[in-house]
Formats: structure tokens, sequence, C-alpha cells
């Protein structure tokens, strides 16, 4: 079998692109098997173990390490977000891994899939008391445990080679982009606006209007200022005035202060979701050559599903950690960087085409 790059742009190999795109890569795969085991569980399939799961285990005695308690009623969240931080570990280590030795990927995953049972489940989990040895441990298990883990490593696979993709397609375009920072880039063959990279780009920027309203417009409103964005002669040149800026720039400071206050109404209320979806469709557009209404269509859904995700995860993280605003600071570093990562991976040259800057 012959093991390659295959799965990125670049074959050079990049140990902390990949240690990235696997920690990434790992939260997604502990999504999944999560809903997988939850799909298990309603036709009576479990792992047979009977008390608190492991990860509510570790959670409570890292709290105690910490002179901390959890309170019962936060104790179920607290284990999630263990078993997410270890899924995004290991997805790392895995990812960083996959630089080194492409091999590790074998079987899409599946291998380290099994590696990952093996390691965290039937020797860490026993060997530090957070559940019963192996040989006391109910038959099924281990069998539950290792189709468990093969589901995240093929998911994980799968994450990691799109992220991957994407994070170097901003590595990318950030070189190009220090290589000559104030004079604006044209490519001679751009991409079409209904071209599925434009409208997966188009897709991510809507939905960095989830956790903030303001972060695509704001963000595309200045790459287009500063040339990274051409949308000269389309409908929404607008974006690349000084005067958009200047609008859209204390919008998104306002935002970052209102979302911290108390009475800060729901986002999943009917105001908060068109606002988003209106965010979402305009920056869509704009990031697929500001005449694309499949673009404006990518964008638009990107920001309902993030709006309603994002609820979802702040509402059950802010419980198990008894604040709102560590979370509300990590939406907003995932929202203003992600969507300034999305438009550096839209101003990286493509291979088979040629880009070259303004004079």
């Amino acid at each position: 079998m012959n093991f390659k790059h295959n799965d990125i742009d670049s074959d050079d190999m990049d140990v902390p692109l990949g240690a990235a795109s696997g920690l990434a890569a790992g939260l997604v795969g502990a999504a999944v098997m999560t809903g997988f085991q939850a799909l298990l569980a309603r036709v009576k399939i479990t792992s047979g173990v009977s008390g608190a799961p492991s990860t509510e285990k570790a959670a409570n005695r890292l709290a105690r390490l910490a002179g901390q308690s959890i309170p019962r009623g936060q104790r179920g969240a607290a284990g999630e977000a263990i078993h997410y931080a270890v899924g995004s570990l290991v997805g790392g280590v895995y990812g960083a891994m996959a630089e080194v030795q492409p091999r590790v990927t074998m079987g899409q995953g599946t291998a380290f899939g099994v590696a990952a049972a093996t390691v965290v489940d039937e020797t860490l989990v026993p060997a530090f008391r957070l559940g019963d040895p192996v040989w006391r441990a109910p038959a099924q298990s281990h069998p539950y445990s290792y189709v468990s883990h093969i589901v995240f490593g093929a998911t994980t696979e799968v994450a990691r080679q799109l992220f991957r993709r994407f994070f170097s397609r901003v590595k990318a375009g950030a070189a190009a982009v220090q290589q000559s920072p104030t004079r604006p880039m044209l490519r001679t063959q751009a991409p079409a606006p209904d071209a599925p990279r434009s409208l997966i780009l188009a897709f991510l920027l809507g939905a960095t209007a989830g956790p903030r309203t303001s972060a695509p417009l704001a963000v595309v409103s200045a790459a287009a200022r500063l040339g990274w964005i051409n949308l000269k002669g389309s409908p929404l040149a607008f974006l690349g005035t000084t005067q958009a800026v200047a609008v859209t720039a204390p919008m998104a400071i306002g935002e970052l202060v209102v979302d911290k206050l108390p009475d800060t109404p729901d986002r999943t209320m009917p105001v908060g979701v068109g606002a988003r979806v209106l965010s979402g469709a305009v920056s869509g557009a704009a990031v697929a050559g500001g005449r694309s209404w499949q673009g404006a269509l990518a964008g638009a859904a990107g920001s309902i599903v993030a709006t309603y995700v994002g609820h979802a995860i702040r509402t059950r993280v802010s419980r198990a950690l008894g604040q709102d605003w560590p979370v509300a600071a990590a939406e907003d570093l995932l929202a203003f960087g992600g969507a300034t990562m999305v438009c550096l991976a839209s101003v990286a040259p493509d291979r088979s085409s040629d880009t070259h800057w303004a004079t």
C-alpha cells in the first residue's frame, strides 16, 4: 500500500498544521462518537458499565485536585467536557503523527480508532481507577468500546483531511498577504462563484455569524478594503469602502460588549436569527465574488446551522462551568478568528491558476 500526503494541497510535512487539524478533527470525531452511542442506546445497546461514566469520574478528580467540587447537576456536562477534551487531544497527536508517518492513517482512520480504544478505554481508564480492570469489566463493554472508537477514528480522519486542506489554504493565503500586504490581489482565473470551493468558503464564513452576527460582515468588509477580496463592479462593492469599515467595525466591537450583558436576548429569537441569516448571506455572497446567489444561500445556511448548534453548546458548557464569560470569550475568538481564516483561505493562490499582485 502506498501512503502519500494526497489529502492536502501541499506535500510538505507540517507538524504544527497537522496537530491543529487533528485537534479540530478530534472534536468532530468525539461529537459523532457521542451521537453514535446515543443511537445504540435507543436500541438498548450499551456498554453494560454501571455507575458514573469514567469521564465524570475524571472531571471530579480534576476538580478535587484544584480544590473545587462539581455540583451533582453539572457532573454530566463536566464529563462531556472531558470527553471532548480527550478526543481533541488524541486527535491532535494523531494529526501530528500523520505528518511524520502517513501510515498511521491506514484503514482511513480505523486503525487509529482501534489504537485509541486500546490505549484510553482498555489501559488508561483502569490504570487510573476510573473504571473496572479489563477482566472485571462487562464482556460487552469491550466490543462496544472498540466499535465506538472505530467510528471516532474514521470520522476524525475524514475531518482531519478537510481541516488540513483548509488550514493549508489559510497558511498559503497568509503568506500571500505578507508578501504584499498593501496591494490588492487579482486572479486571472478565479474560481467560479458556484464552484464547490467558493460555496464551502461561503458556508464557513456565514457560520461565523452564528456566535457573533457582525463577525463575517466586519471581517469581509476589512478584507475587501485591504484588497484580499475583489468586489469591484459587483453589487457588494460598497463593502470595500472606508465608510463600510467605519460602520461594521464599531458594530463588531459593540456586539462583543453587548453579548456579555445578562439581559441580552437569546440568539435563537426570530430577530437574532434573521440578523444572522442576513449577515451570513451578504458575507457569503461577498467571499464568492459579490454576485453569487449560491454563495448567499450557502452563507445563510451556515449562519442557521451555527446559530442553533452554537447556542446549544454554549448553554451546556456554561452550565458545566458555572459561568458564561469563558465560553463567550471563546466564541469571540472563534467567530472573528474563523472569519479571518476564511478570508485568508480565499486569497490562497490556486496551483492551476495564475495569480499576480496589481500595481
